[in-house]
């Protein structure tokens, strides 16, 4: 039971798991990690960094957000920088939170949208997936007069499907000036359609658009824990009032700086990521799974059946995969080294 000080939406919750780490000999191929790893430069600069740890770091990360401006040509203070993109959605949600307030996104995305809107007891209206992307024509007529927060995941996780750029741009003229859109494009440096809307090319449009970007993904910095986030000026300085002082760490920043330096490593992963992800499509197809095209370093598969069991039967032989949230009869399977990818494969006709 909760102890009374908690308000009734957090007594009403579940206690989060705390589970032992697993063991070495299992193999992650479930958190969309970068499998090749992180930049030799933003390894070397980390541990340089290590030498500074008695000081407390740039509590704004100023030197990180003026590279990152500098790279996507915007200004410092459109630029924002959190533990993690996670930790900038929080403060998304702390930023908007208030007793009447409410929250717009779609069923069957990224987790933590739902699980901030558990914690903060904020009312979440999510809409049904159509075709396993997002349906914004129906995002859009669900806005009211309460709507504060719309969190678009474009790539969406766990489907690995975008939404187009006229259908973003219709979406786009229907967003009021009282709601904050945040377009989290963590799977960004993977996409390579022209019809995908870099949100971040709308930056100045007059709408208030949070666009979320990461280091945890093709940098190769997951356990960094580090983040960014661009949006206008008036946008971040309200961001910056409901963020924790000091919460990205000084080996963190450094690992960033250097990682953006390191263009090669950046376009090495990509290109070896579409290899692989090429392969598991081609041998899953070969296999009659079906699976979702994805524009991601992950790969949903629709079993059919209920994927919670397979993914258990999967980790009793050392492979760790994950079930889609919101899609039961998805199994998300991220993209690993052609060794993983082959294991994996194995396992998984053993399975079904």
């Amino acid at each position: 039971m909760s102890p009374d000080f908690a308000p009734k939406h957090l007594r009403d919750l579940p206690p989060i798991p705390l589970d032992k780490p697993l063991d070495a000999h299992v193999i992650q191929i479930g958190m969309n990690e970068n499998p090749f790893g992180p930049s030799p430069l933003a390894i070397e600069a980390m541990r340089t960094a290590l030498d500074q740890c008695n000081r407390y770091p740039d509590d704004t990360g100023y030197e990180l957000r003026q590279k990152i401006a500098r790279h996507f040509k915007v200004s410092v203070d459109e630029v924002i920088v959190g533990v993690g993109a996670s930790d900038l959605l929080g403060i998304a949600f702390n930023a908007v939170l208030s007793p009447e307030a409410e929250v717009l996104t779609s069923e069957g995305s990224f987790v933590v949208y739902y699980l901030l809107g558990e914690s903060t007891g904020m009312r979440m209206e999510c809409v049904p997936l159509k075709d396993y992307a997002y349906d914004l024509e129906t995002l859009a007529s669900r806005i009211n007069s309460r709507t504060r927060l719309i969190l678009i995941a474009n790539p969406n996780n766990p489907t690995g499907t975008i939404i187009h750029r006229r259908q973003f741009e219709n979406f786009l003229e229907r967003v009021p000036n009282h709601v904050l859109l945040v377009m989290d494009e963590a799977y960004f440096e993977y996409v390579d359609t022209s019809e995908y809307p870099n949100s971040l090319d709308y930056l100045r449009s007059g709408k208030s658009i949070l666009t979320l970007r990461t280091f945890s993904k093709v940098y190769g910095l997951a356990g960094l824990r580090l983040g960014y986030g661009f949006a206008n000026k008036e946008v971040i300085e309200t961001l910056y009032k409901v963020r924790m002082t000091y919460s990205v760490s000084a080996p963190a920043i450094a690992g960033g700086l250097a990682a953006l330096d390191d263009v090669e490593h950046v376009e090495k992963s990509v290109r070896l990521n579409r290899v692989e992800r090429d392969f598991l499509m081609k041998e899953l197809a070969r296999r009659h799974v079906q699976c979702i095209p994805s524009l991601t370093n992950f790969i949903l598969m629709d079993l059919g059946r209920p994927a919670a069991p397979v993914a258990e039967r999967l980790l009793e032989q050392g492979l760790v995969v994950r079930p889609a949230w919101g899609i039961p009869n998805g199994l998300r399977l991220s993209i690993g080294l052609r060794e993983h990818n082959e294991r994996f494969l194995s396992a998984l006709e053993r399975v079904l």
